[in-house]
């Protein structure tokens, strides 16, 4: 009769436990934001036969999908992406532009997220850590949650990518990590908190050389999967400019490649960079307490892998194919981890990828699809010589030419008392009559053109009014300025195209049902939606609306 009793008590106990670890609290326990980098849409299907039960397909099968989301901006670069998921507005208001451009306060390009002021922690000397958030000039919905609650609330932002990092953490987390190549180590900035040095944690986490113990076999497609939704034949279609050591067929020796490359910077062109990076990340989540209490705590989870594999191989090859396979099982292992340490409606989670990515030119050239590259690196001389030709006069007219928009050096033609329109009108000419141009627009003619034109709402929404180009200029579908990079193999992105702005957006856990819309959703409801879950204010710069789909659940 003592055992019964005993029994009972203990199985009460267990069982109240798992209650309420499953039981839905007024709010989640912890908030986990992935951004899959360079994820098109059709990803979530085009491998599905290949993906496992716990991954995407869980997410799909348990979560809820909103299957017709898309950037509202262009240009749809990494930087902006997760400026505009994180903050709920577009580069016109965040100042997020793109990934580099000129700044005219500094008279130089500009790195996104590079702030001298501050120094390395944890890594090789020099730049690899002089970054801050100071570029972006609104509040994230991270920044908003630690406000909300006196700071009671830990933000921490993990990604191999730097910008990937720090512009979804916000100006206020309490950590921020990205990779360095040359060391191995993740590290931060001086900027972050109680960063004169790494945290322990982190220091024995280097010390563990866990990159180096994925670089020591080989890449090979996963065993018993079908690749059939990839073109055996790919080989070619490579981007030779973008990372030359992968070349040829799978399997690849990493330990061989790495002699070639002389460091770990390897491992952000393979599939198991994710793999290191979800390890860091629960390393945060259990060394960092995260979701330990009744203060909702969120991690800013980014993959970068994706990108750099898509880059170099482009969308249809089976490097890039494996990569998503393999990512499938880094999403069931984080899905489990999360369901054993808090369970499953005591955590919230959203995916979605911060662009998409365009079919590889030289093999729409093979099956006759209209496609082509903007030579934009030789623009900038173009436009210079025909200035010079027109007004008789050398000088140097033209700042910066990139992400398909000039500055004009206005104090160059103030000097040669020239008018503004004159000057205008040349550099309009010019680009014009380049080919793919689908359009050419100074800043004054875009403000005037009507709502309804091609493209021009988009447009409008990538400008700020201090920080952007002077002329900007539109390419038709299936071209790309990219020249000097990645030219016709691989894949890059940055259109207003479908396949730039088209993206998954799932959501899974707390207060989550399965479903899925195909209503309209634009990338930057995702802050002003979780704002309204979480019960607190939307970050200060939002232009985006609440997903009511997702509310109604």
């Amino acid at each position: 009769m003592k055992f019964i009793q005993t029994f009972i008590l203990f199985f009460g106990v267990a069982l109240c436990g798992a209650v309420a670890q499953n039981t839905p609290s007024d709010k989640p326990r912890i908030v986990i934001g992935i951004v899959v980098d360079q994820m098109r849409y059709d990803f979530l299907y085009r491998y599905e036969s290949s993906y496992g039960k716990g991954g995407f397909k869980r997410l799909l099968g348990e979560g809820f999908s909103c299957e017709n989301t898309h950037f509202n901006y262009v240009p749809t670069f990494t930087g902006p992406g997760h400026a505009a998921i994180y903050s709920g507005t577009t580069p016109a208001v965040n100042g997020v532009i793109a990934n580099d451009w000129w700044d005219a306060q500094l008279r130089t390009n500009r790195y996104v997220t590079a702030d001298a002021r501050y120094k390395t922690v944890g890594g090789t000397p020099g730049k690899v850590g002089q970054h801050s958030p100071s570029v972006l000039l609104s509040s994230t919905i991270t920044d908003e949650l630690r406000l909300s609650n006196n700071f009671r609330s830990k933000v921490v932002g993990v990604c191999l990518k730097d910008r990937g990092s720090i512009l979804p953490a916000g100006h206020i987390p309490n950590a921020c990590f990205w990779f360095d190549d040359n060391s191995g180590n993740w590290i931060t900035s001086t900027y972050y908190p109680d960063s004169v040095q790494l945290p322990t944690w982190v220091q024995n986490f280097n010390a563990r050389k866990v990159p180096e113990s994925y670089l020591t076999g080989k890449w090979e497609k996963l065993p018993g999967r079908d690749f059939s939704q990839s073109y055996a034949n790919w080989k070619g279609h490579e981007d030779g400019n973008y990372f030359t050591q992968f070349t040829g067929d799978m399997p690849y020796d990493l330990a061989a490649v790495r002699q070639k490359t002389g460091n770990v910077g390897l491992i952000r062109f393979t599939p198991f960079g994710n793999t290191l990076t979800l390890d860091f990340a629960l390393e945060a989540i259990e060394k960092m307490e995260l979701g330990t209490d009744e203060w909702p705590d969120f991690l800013c989870l980014s993959f970068s892998c994706t990108d750099y594999i898509g880059h170099q191989f482009g969308i249809h090859a089976e490097e890039t194919q494996d990569a998503y396979l393999r990512l499938d099982r880094e999403i069931a292992r984080l899905l489990e981890y999360l369901d054993q340490k808090f369970g499953k409606n005591n955590a919230l989670v959203f995916l979605t990828a911060d662009h998409g990515g365009a079919e590889t030119p030289e093999h729409l050239k093979e099956l006759r699809i209209p496609t082509g590259i903007s030579e934009e690196s030789q623009l900038e001389d173009k436009l210079e010589k025909a200035l010079a030709e027109r007004f008789g006069m050398p000088a140097n007219f033209i700042l910066a030419v990139n992400n398909q928009q000039v500055w004009i050096n206005w104090d160059a033609v103030a000097d040669f008392d020239l008018e503004p329109l004159d000057v205008d009108q040349v550099i309009t000419a010019v680009i014009r009559e380049q080919p793919g141009v689908y359009d050419v627009f100074t800043r004054d003619q875009l403000e005037q053109l009507p709502t309804d034109y091609p493209f021009v709402a988009d447009l409008r929404r990538g400008v700020h009014p201090r920080l952007s180009g002077d002329v900007l200029y539109q390419l038709d579908p299936a071209w790309h300025a990219d020249d000097k990079y990645v030219k016709e193999g691989g894949t890059t992105h940055g259109s207003s195209y479908p396949y730039d702005t088209h993206v998954p957006l799932l959501w899974y856990g707390w207060h989550i049902q399965p479903g899925e819309s195909f209503k309209p959703v634009s990338i930057t409801d995702i802050a002003p939606t979780l704002a309204a879950m979480l019960r607190i204010m939307e970050p200060n710069g939002t232009t985006g609306q609440i997903i009511e789909a997702v509310m109604k659940q």
